[in-house]
């Protein structure tokens, strides 16, 4: 498989102007996901430990309330899914599958939390829980999207 290079993540709006230097650890630990068209790359629930990034093809976002499945997000090439992986004993909030031949590269989140935390485990411990308040309110509003028969503003976040 292609090995991931620090010129890979540099087109991610993420890392955009990040030296190529600070990126090649992020790289070295990347992985390249290739999947079928309906292929699951992630189900909800499950541990999250990856930012991905859409290379090619897409993703469809699923969540899931009392049996009924809704379609929260369609990502192309260039996004990026999984940021709840950045909050403490993360799990993933939707489930997401290939819409035809897809490419993803898969970003450890812990390395990520280092590069913006500068390296010290307080530091991306802080990191770590002031992202977990985002995806906390990211969750609230999440759920009130699916709650059946229920218009309004949405109160979270």
């Amino acid at each position: 498989m292609t090995p991931i290079t620090a010129a890979d993540l540099t087109g991610v709006s993420l890392f955009e102007g990040l030296p190529a230097d600070e990126l090649e650890p992020l790289a070295a630990d990347s992985t390249r996901h290739r999947l079928t068209d309906g292929e699951v790359l992630f189900e909800r629930h499950q541990p999250a430990q990856s930012l991905y990034v859409v290379v090619r093809g897409g993703l469809v976002l699923r969540a899931e309330d009392r049996g009924r499945a809704v379609i929260v997000d369609t990502l192309r090439p260039g996004d990026v899914v999984g940021w709840a992986a950045m909050r403490e004993a993360a799990v993933t909030l939707s489930t997401a599958r290939a819409v035809g031949s897809t490419e993803v590269i898969a970003i450890p989140v812990d390395n990520i939390v280092a590069l913006a935390a500068g390296g010290s485990r307080e530091s991306q411990l802080l990191v770590r829980r002031i992202v977990g308040l985002a995806a906390q309110h990211l969750e609230a509003s999440w759920k009130q999207l699916l709650q059946v028969g229920r218009e309004g503003v949405i109160t979270a976040g």
